[in-house]
């Protein structure tokens, strides 16, 4: 599967946007070779480790203060996602 000429992978999990009905068949018209739900195992943290450790470091550090729009939310995700060790994201 190509993303602006980049190669991706689309993960699917429990998540309720994930589960909805139309979503399975979004896919399958979309992206004929996704992996579904159904393959993956529950709560495996070596096939998502987003969901383990970096969204907690994100939120902690980047959600450490308020902020006043949607920009000043992404620009500190996006400054603190780039001081995220390489090692906290792979399993």
């Amino acid at each position: 599967m190509m993303f602006e000429n980049q190669p991706f992978i689309f993960q699917q999990d429990g998540a309720p946007v994930h589960t909805a009905n139309s979503t399975p068949e979004w896919l399958q018209t979309n992206i004929p070779d996704f992996i579904s739900k159904v393959e993956w195992p529950p709560s495996s943290p070596d096939l998502n480790p987003l969901d383990f450790s970096v969204w907690s470091i994100l939120e902690s550090s980047a959600c450490s203060k308020s902020h006043n729009s949607i920009e000043s939310l992404k620009q500190s995700l996006t400054r603190e996602w780039a001081k995220i060790p390489q090692r906290c994201c792979i399993p």
